[in-house]
């Protein structure tokens, strides 16, 4: 019996005193990788937070956010209990895809109230020029704000009156594209503070083409980059300078209509020769 008791433990162990076996030594199980859904979580979140910055598009970035936020407290769960590494990842992912979301609701609700804006102003402007309608017998005054139909080189939209100065070959793009600087002038008409980018649609067509918008790493002579977003007071004038990337030598059609008018019924227009 005593033999039996003394002998050797499988595996090489020695044999314990009083013919005992020890217990065996329990430890904690090592984490078995990093977690893949904080991976993909952050992958999530930084596409919309890309998104979330471009208009009507960030619908989607609120949707990669709400995506990323699920991964991403899956994969804190699992950090926290031990079972996976990449708790730092988790929480990146977590941010990521909180602000995807935050930064999606705050542009949607700036975009609605600027439509709510120039919905009102449209309704004010068009109740005062009916009531002065009466009184207006000089053909020649540009005050009427409901101008149709298309007018050559300058007229008058809605909100504003534009004046199309000119068009000239400017410096090539980010690309090394060749490009062609478009000058607007324009008036403010409404009794707001407003943008040429939030009243107008301007477009550049060539061989019946719509010319994307030049991007310039160096800014060429004449150009100005923030006159387009610059707001002027009601009855005030400015300049907006456009570039935008030319696909040949031909002329080209400068269009400017009501940013919200998708009937063109008001249309400033007017060629080119490039």
């Amino acid at each position: 019996m005593s033999e039996f008791n003394n002998a050797p433990i499988p595996n090489g162990g020695p044999a314990a005193p009083n013919g005992m076996r020890p217990a065996p030594i329990m430890s904690s199980p090592a984490p078995q990788g990093t977690t893949v859904c904080g991976i993909v979580g952050v992958v999530f979140g930084a596409f919309g937070l890309v998104l979330s910055f471009i208009p009507i598009i960030n619908n989607i970035a609120a949707i990669f956010g709400l995506v990323g936020a699920v991964l991403a407290i899956v994969a804190i769960v699992g950090t926290f209990r031990g079972k996976k590494r990449g708790k730092a990842l988790s929480i990146v992912a977590a941010v990521l895809s909180v602000l995807a979301i935050v930064i999606t609701l705050a542009m949607q609700s700036a975009a609605s109230k600027a439509l709510d804006d120039i919905t009102g102003t449209s309704t004010s402007q068009s109740s005062s020029a009916d009531a002065d309608k009466d009184a207006k017998t000089d053909d020649s005054t540009k005050t009427d704000t409901k101008a149709k139909g298309e007018q050559d080189m300058e007229g008058d939209l809605t909100d504003m009156h534009v004046k199309i100065v000119s068009a000239v070959r400017s410096g090539n793009d980010y690309n090394n594209q060749p490009t062609v600087l478009v000058t607007y002038e324009w008036t403010n008409t409404t009794d707001k503070n407003n943008s040429f980018a939030v009243l107008a649609n301007p477009k550049v067509f060539q061989n019946g083409q719509e010319l994307d918008t030049a991007m310039y790493l160096d800014n060429p002579e004449g150009y100005d980059s923030g006159s387009y977003l610059s707001e002027l007071q009601p009855g005030a004038t400015g300049t907006v300078t456009l570039g935008y990337v030319l696909k040949d030598d031909s002329e080209i059609t400068v269009d400017v209509t009501n940013l919200l008018d998708f009937s063109d019924t008001a249309k400033v227009t007017y060629k080119f020769a490039i």
